[in-house]
């Protein structure tokens, strides 16, 4: 794996095989909703893994869309399956996908301070002949005091509030199509799976991540504000960036969704 500027964010296969059984860490498998694995969790998971939905367990349903639940509501989620603030939680969906950085994201939001994602997720630990299960772990549960992070999120009224500062960028992290047919004035593109190697589904490394940005003016001196069309391929780049060591970054997690629901908002 790439020696990324907070490498610490990922863990590699061989990492978590060395660790499962260790009582001090937490494996939640996210691949719940995601419509192509309806029974994945069931159907086989890491061992000692336990299922969390983020559409559902850390969102909830608010005019007309869904929204982002309070941080008593993520904690209450993350208690329910044996967290607390100070647990080691190692986060993996399919691949290094949209579900895992959703995840990742909102526990941030949340304040927890110890999220990982496993680098290649479910795909890499099957590929690489590693254990797995189709049981269920015990689970007591924890006690967990969130500490909100406001910084981690953005709103429309914060881009209204916003947007014309020197230190800020909008990023826009749809295809390029979409961002054609509207998009945020002001705002850049840049597909999040750019981020991506297509064949592995890992993050690409440093020195290309770093050319790639830089090329849309993604700077780690701007404050950066990802957005997409309803908030988890925008929290995919969120966590991105996280890796590359981008200090102020926040998830507009309402997107175009909520962008074009609000009455008299500009779109380019």
């Amino acid at each position: 794996m790439d020696d990324y500027p907070n490498n610490s964010l990922l863990v590699t296969v061989d990492w978590l095989k060395q660790c499962l059984g260790d009582p001090q860490i937490r494996i939640l498998d996210v691949r719940a909703s995601d419509p192509r694995l309806p029974i994945g969790y069931r159907m086989g998971h890491i061992p000692g893994a336990i299922a969390l939905d983020p559409t559902r367990d850390f969102f909830v349903f608010a005019h007309g869309a869904p929204e982002l639940a309070p941080p008593e509501k993520i904690a209450q989620a993350l208690a329910q399956r044996g967290i607390a603030e100070d647990t080691l939680v190692v986060i993996y969906d399919e691949w290094t996908g949209q579900l895992a950085a959703l995840t990742y994201w909102a526990m941030r939001y949340a304040g927890h301070q110890h999220a990982r994602v496993l680098h290649g997720g479910w795909a890499m630990w099957r590929n690489s002949n590693s254990p797995t299960t189709r049981d269920v772990p015990p689970v007591v549960s924890a006690e967990y005091q969130p500490h909100e992070k406001e910084e981690a999120r953005a709103t429309a009224e914060w881009i209204r509030a916003n947007s014309e500062r020197s230190d800020v960028l909008l990023l826009d992290v749809r295809t390029a199509d979409e961002f054609r047919m509207g998009h945020i004035p002001g705002a850049v593109n840049l597909p999040y799976d750019s981020a991506l190697d297509l064949r592995t589904q890992t993050f690409k490394d440093t020195s290309e991540l770093q050319r790639l940005l830089a090329g849309v003016g993604v700077t780690p001196d701007k404050e950066i504000v990802t957005y997409c069309a309803a908030g988890s391929r925008s929290a995919h780049m969120f966590t991105t960036l996280e890796l590359l060591g981008y200090a102020r970054v926040r998830n507009y997690d309402g997107s175009m969704t909520d962008w074009y629901h609000r009455r008299g908002l500009p779109i380019d």
